[in-house]
């Protein structure tokens, strides 16, 4: 659309010089250079569309569509300027934090200064002795140990029963530890 305009504008232009030349030939150079200047300087605006389509356009892009201004490339010598201006840029930053970064040095240099020459100005702190304090009027609550119970015995089992006798091989049977009879009866061997 920008070339469709573009040539629109030229042959406007032509038609226009045609017209204007035949009267004076200063008003055709002029009306030829302003011609020139006006389609070299428009703004071009890229639209691209949900299915990927690209526009060119010098009006704004359609609401559904994704806009991004197109810049034509840079000259040499544009761009030789532009990196000398970002040069200077650069050298200025430095100078102002070279200078900012002494002055703050200068800062607390002279903050010290006074700060030591205040401390010298002051007398040395007195040494304070503290009398030990009056008992207080309101009683004062000691802590008083709680007397124990007497540990508890336990008491004495009784005495286990009397072994008997070793018995008689009749009747008895006894391993090493214990002895049964018969009747279900069973005791330690002694």
């Amino acid at each position: 659309m920008f070339l469709i305009a573009s040539v629109q504008g030229t042959l406007w232009a032509v038609l226009l010089l045609r017209t204007v030349m035949t009267a004076h030939p200063l008003y055709a150079t002029l009306l030829a250079l302003l011609s020139v200047c006006s389609t070299a300087g428009a703004q071009v605006l890229r639209c691209e569309d949900a299915q990927g389509r690209v526009t060119y356009t010098n009006t704004t892009c359609p609401h559904d569509q994704r806009m991004q201004e197109v810049a034509p490339p840079l000259s040499a010598e544009e761009q030789a300027r532009q990196d000398a201006q970002y040069q200077q840029a650069l050298e200025r930053k430095r100078e102002q934090q070279l200078l900012r970064a002494e002055q703050e040095a200068a800062q607390r240099k002279a903050e010290a200064e006074r700060a030591a020459a205040a401390a010298a100005k002051r007398p040395p702190q007195p040494i304070i002795v503290q009398e030990p304090q009056a008992p207080p009027a309101s009683p004062v609550y000691v802590p008083v140990p709680v007397p124990q119970r007497p540990p508890m015995h336990r008491p004495v089992p009784p005495p286990p029963p009397a072994h008997k006798p070793h018995p008689d091989g009749a009747g008895y049977h006894c391993n090493v530890f214990r002895c049964w009879d018969g009747k279900g009866n069973v005791w330690t061997r002694p």
